[in-house]
This record gives C-alpha cells, structure tokens and sequence, in this order.
C-alpha cells in the first residue's frame, strides 16, 4: 500500500485566529496585536476562504474535528466566534460528536462567556495557563495573575463544556521545580480531563531567548528540567491523566483527537493568517494547488493578518506556497510523528527495524512485530532516536 492510498479526505479544520494583546516573551507564532477594525477585516476575509474552500470537492466527509487556535481565539469574543462557527456548519458538513476546540487565554475567560461558548457548541475548552507564580508569569509576559488563572479554570469547569484541558510549562528561568509542582497540584484541584506539560523553548528572535543570551537570566539547567518532567509525569498519573504524546496527558477518551489526527499523519484543512493544512493528492488538485505525482501535500497562508486579508480581498484562498511530498517523505514524517506518540508506529522497513532493536537494547524503544514505541526514557531522548532512525 502507498501513502497516496491511506490519505483520505480532510476531515479535521484548523482555522488560525491570530489577534492577542500582546506578544509573549517566547513566543514567535503568526500573531498580532492588533484592534477591532482588524480583526472585523480578517473575520471577513476568513469567512470568504472559507466559503471558497467549501465550494470545492473538499466536503465529502463530515468533519470530526474543529479547532480554533491562535493567537488568543477567545479574544474575539461570543458574537465573532458564533458568526465563525455558523459559517464552517453552513460551509461543511459535520460529524456528531464533533470535537470542536476553543483556546483560550484566562484574561478573556469570564463566567458569561464560558456559558456562551458551550451554547454555541464548544466541547473542549484549551486554556493557556503555563504557570502559577505571578513573577514567572510576569517575566513569561502573559496578560494574567494567579488568581485570574485560577478563577478562568473554575468558570470553565462549571460552564458545561464537556472537556477542560489546560497548558503549562516547565524549565522556565527562575521558576523552581517546587513553584511548577505547586502550580501543576492547583491546577490538578479543578479536575482537568487533559494537560499538556511542554517544556519552554526558547526560540531564535524571541524576547525570552535575548533575555538569555545577554546574561540577565539564566535557561534551566537539563538535569532540573528532566526532575520537572519526571516529577510532573509522576503526579499526573497518579491523578488519572495518562501520557499518550510526548507533551500531552489525559484522562481515558479525553486525548485531543484534531493533535492525534496530526500525530498519526491524517489529512487536514487550514484557514486563516500563518495557518499550515496537509491534503492527500486529488484533494489538493480540486483546492488548485500544484500536484504533480505528490503522494500529498501540505500548504501554507500568507503569515501577516493584514496581508492575508488583502489578498483573500482579491478573490483568493490566501494560501502563499505549497510543497509536494512523495510516498518516501510521507514515510519519514509519519515515523517522527508516529514515536511522539505512546501508541507508536508501524515500522515495515527492515533496515528501520534493525536500528530500533539496537536502540531497544539501550531500553530506549520497544520493539513489537512492526510497531516501534519510545520508552519513558526513550521520550527524554527522542529527537536524537527520531534522527538515528531517519538515518537508516
């Protein structure tokens, strides 16, 4: 079987709202801080993409997945995003049960608005909390405190979306392994059904990274930061959340199901500013892009809000670029995603099978006919395996 036969139509949308108040120390995604005259441009210019999308032989199957992700998708409030959500139901079909994602940031998350977005079909709220201690949060620059942190879970809890996931971060400078685990057990009081616990990267360009390399902060050292994953994986068993992706636990049935769709190398739709999609052969041709003999395909949006408006304006998808990818590249990317994944991957290459057994000796994989998992060990290592294997 080729990869072209196992990629099927899209049936996860990710649709990009880019808009927060302000930029994060580490951050360096496709956002911007940006007014409500803008923002009421890109809702329009979105809203056209969208209808130009649905227009082509991409709606076949129901969508199973929905995520609105950014940016700071709550900053645009109940009206904006129940308009958005009316449009991708009268745009495409969708699936009961659909998991329909909303992120969110705990400054814009009020009692009011909790409810409003479970009415308007919200089932899994993804909040942004990334840590409890009020100096981490001011040097990380986020617009909220403890307290609003805390008071955001609570509302969500009792709003009546079904699932509450939650963000946090480890291995930030001057945060202790004491401060993260006080603030992993504060959160764990409100129930989470999900938790991603990532450590902080500290990215080219970024506030956070300058702050580092001038002297006036200090990046945890590895030994600190492996203790704050080990510790926090620890706990978070204990509470019942499993650790099914690298980053990434859960309660049973309450894993992110549009993550695991990316993870196990499915097809996808994107809208909006700086947002990726990744589309099987004759999907992509009936979007327009360049096909060729690609197996699949991935594109990409102009990155600026501003830009992506103007050119949608003129009767486009606003998509900047594409790349064609051939059975060969699908193979590769479908491993390294594959071993993020606690499940992890089929393996039918000899060669590929070979390097994990060796690998396995070291207690970093496991080996099971044609499935390669990484060990909890394997995890605190896994591009340096994901590169040995590529290798082979």
């Amino acid at each position: 079987m080729t990869a072209d036969d196992r990629l099927g139509p899209p049936t996860s949308l990710y649709v990009h709202l880019p808009f927060c108040r302000r930029r994060c120390t580490y951050c360096d995604f496709a956002i911007s801080v940006s007014g409500p005259n803008l923002q009421d441009r890109y809702l329009d210019a979105l809203l056209a993409e969208l209808r130009f999308v649905s227009r082509t032989a991409l709606a076949d199957e129901p969508l199973k997945t929905i995520h609105l992700g950014g940016g700071t998708p709550s900053l645009l409030g109940p009206s904006r995003l129940a308009r958005l959500l009316e449009a991708v139901a009268a745009g495409f079909p969708v699936a009961d049960g659909c998991e329909v994602t909303l992120e969110a940031n705990p400054e814009e998350v009020s009692e009011a608005a909790a409810r409003e977005w479970a009415g308007m079909g919200i089932t899994r709220a993804s909040l942004g909390i990334q840590s409890l201690s009020d100096p981490i949060l001011r040097w990380l620059g986020r617009g909220h405190d403890a307290e609003l942190g805390l008071n955001a879970l609570g509302w969500l809890r009792e709003s009546g979306i079904p699932q509450l996931s939650c963000d946090l971060m480890f291995a930030i400078p001057g945060q202790s392994t004491g401060a993260f685990l006080d603030g992993l057990e504060r959160v764990l009081q409100f129930q989470p059904d999900h938790l991603s616990c990532y450590e902080l990267t500290l990215e080219p360009g970024t506030t956070a990274q300058r702050l580092v390399d001038s002297g006036r902060c200090q990046q945890v050292a590895e030994a600190e930061a492996l203790e704050q994953l080990r510790s926090a994986r620890a706990r978070l068993l204990v509470a019942g959340l499993t650790r099914y992706e690298v980053s990434n636990y859960s309660r049973p049935g309450c894993q992110s199901r549009h993550n695991l769709n990316y993870w196990r190398g499915g097809t996808y739709l994107a809208l909006g500013a700086g947002s990726h999609g990744f589309l099987g052969g004759p999907a992509a041709g009936a979007l327009g892009l360049p096909v060729g003999r690609a197996a699949g395909v991935r594109y990409w949006h102009y990155r600026d809000a501003a830009t992506y408006a103007r050119v949608v304006g003129q009767g486009t998808a606003g998509i900047r670029g594409s790349e064609q990818l051939d059975d060969s590249q699908l193979r590769l990317e479908r491993l390294a995603l594959g071993l993020r994944l606690t499940e992890g991957v089929d393996v039918a290459d000899e060669r590929l099978l070979a390097v994990s057994r060796r690998l396995a000796v070291h207690g970093w994989l496991e080996v099971d006919g044609g499935r390669v998992r990484a060990t909890p060990e394997g995890m605190e290592i896994l591009d340096r395996l994901t590169l040995e294997l590529i290798a082979a």
